[in-house]
């Protein structure tokens, strides 16, 4: 299991090796899962920093192996409000007022907002910015605002958004569409993860 995690590092950011580092040797798809024989401390890369520790009976997959080092995957769980998208983007302050006064500058911008689901929806010839049908939920917020949104809803959350309850309270993760949608002004974002706040 995986004992802790540094906050904002990740195996992403590994250091890269010098021209004359060895060749890394893959590891076969088939290898059996490895276990730590004693709490084993996990790095961003060889002689990197330390990221976590790996504690018994956790297990881990090697992925490569290079100079002494094994590079693997493991699995665990992690509360969903724990975590931030990796984009570089994310704009926890940005409020849908920013958005309505800047629709050009927040055009693109990933957003971490709790709201409010009103309503599992489809677009209809009113909703201009957004295709005939396209499913959305109809929310209010973000939290401390009373603003209402268009959070469109990709194949992958299909299922999940429509088994939101009106009136229930979301932890979502946006990308900005268009700040001020014509002709009704409202925000529309679409949707890249739903969570419990």
């Amino acid at each position: 299991m995986l004992a802790s995690l540094a906050s904002g590092t990740g195996l992403a950011g590994q250091k890269a090796l010098p021209d004359s580092a060895p060749v890394v040797k893959h590891v076969s798809p088939a290898t059996i899962p490895l276990r730590p024989a004693a709490t084993a401390e996990l790095r961003n890369a060889p002689d990197g920093a330390i990221v976590g520790t790996v504690i018994a009976p956790g297990t881990v997959v090697p992925l490569a192996r290079e100079r002494g080092w094994v590079r693997v995957r493991l699995e665990g769980w992690v509360r969903d409000g724990a975590l931030l998208p990796v984009d570089s983007s994310l704009r926890i302050a940005l409020s849908a007022a920013d958005l309505r006064a800047d629709p050009g500058g927040s055009k693109g911008k990933l957003v971490r907002w709790t709201v409010e689901v009103l309503a599992f929806q489809r677009a209809d010839a009113l909703r201009r910015d957004m295709n005939m049908g396209e499913p959305y939920l109809l929310a209010r917020g973000p939290a401390g605002e009373n603003a209402i949104l268009y959070l469109a809803i990709p194949p992958s959350l299909a299922a999940e958004a429509r088994g939101i309850a009106p009136l229930t309270t979301m932890l979502i993760t946006a990308r900005v569409r268009n700040g001020r949608s014509a002709p009704t002004n409202v925000p529309i974002l679409d949707l890249e993860t739903i969570g419990q706040p």
